[in-house]
């Protein structure tokens, strides 16, 4: 790829995914696979195999899950150069609990190891400082999500920053991620926190039944009329897609897959939709290029395609 290219920069937290390699209990399980996950860590790699130029701006722990992550970065093509490393606090993590279901599909349930975490520690200074502050004045695209602010003060402070610095010619977009145990007990806070990020977006991503807990309803049309601001709004359900851009709406099937788990396919899917407007698709060349990517996704017990 030439670095005249569209940059996109990926902001937000990293994670090790440790999957039981069968499906059962975790007190069953003798092994698991080691995998990188992480919403944002996701999309950069989909958006890194759909031929943009991406880059992640994170922190990780000085430790093997640290070096695994941004090892994996670069193998998937992703520059990691504004991947902080923290001498002392570690790497976060995940386990899946997998539990089988008919025709070959497995349900995951997450256990998380993130508390005070590398990760955790992000912070406005963590964007100012090269490399970071060098990729975000050269990209055409920074993507976040509701998951970031929920991690510390100091992460809701970057993900302010990144709203605040709106330079021209700059995407700003943001999935909702609605993750309820991190808001536990302040709720309300998350909500309000979420509506403002969405209306301050250029492209806003939400599943339908994230958009139910947060905004109140799940209808494609009135959450537009709640939120009119971004140039680009796509509500997900497993059926398909509903996106607007501006006044214009298209709808869209999901594409038949063999679904293996569904984790990560909404950041696949996410990561299309943007390599497609990067890339001069129209709105439905862009739907369409979302749905073949999370297709990927749905492919394996991994949270990010291969």
């Amino acid at each position: 790829m030439l670095d005249s290219a569209p940059l996109a920069v990926c902001v937000g937290e990293g994670l090790v995914a440790l999957v039981p390699a069968v499906a059962a209990p975790l007190e069953e399980c003798r092994t698991f696979h080691r995998s990188l996950a992480g919403a944002e860590w996701n999309a950069a790699i989909a958006l890194a195999s759909a031929g943009i130029r991406t880059a992640v701006v994170s922190r990780v722990g000085d430790d093997g899950f640290g070096r695994f992550l941004t090892g994996e970065l670069r193998r998937h093509g992703v520059d990691d150069s504004a991947v902080e490393i923290d001498p002392d606090a570690p790497t976060g993590l995940y386990v899946k609990e997998l539990t089988p279901l008919p025709v070959g599909a497995v349900e995951s349930r997450m256990h998380y190891y993130r508390s005070g975490s590398a990760a955790a520690a992000m912070s406005p200074s963590t964007l100012a400082r090269p490399p970071a502050s060098t990729l975000l004045s050269e990209a055409a695209l920074v993507h976040t999500s509701g998951i970031t602010p929920a991690l510390s003060p100091g992460a809701k402070a970057a993900q302010d920053a990144l709203f605040a610095d709106r330079p021209a010619g700059r995407l700003l977009s943001f999935d909702v991620n609605w993750r309820p145990a991190l808001w536990r007990g302040r709720e309300d806070e998350a909500k309000a926190l979420l509506a403002d990020y969405a209306g301050r977006a250029d492209a806003v991503f939400c599943t339908r039944p994230d958009a139910e807990a947060v905004f109140g309803t799940a209808d494609p049309q009135r959450l537009r009329d709640l939120f009119p601001e971004p140039r680009y709004l796509v509500v997900t359900c497993p059926t398909g897609a509903t996106a607007f851009d501006g006044a214009e709406r298209v709808q869209s099937d999901a594409l038949e897959a063999n679904v293996v788990e569904t984790v990560g396919a909404g950041d696949a899917f996410a990561a299309g939709f943007l390599a497609g407007v990067l890339t001069g698709l129209s709105l439905s060349g862009s739907l369409a290029r979302a749905h073949r990517i999370a297709t990927r996704a749905l492919a394996s017990t991994r949270d990010h395609v291969d």
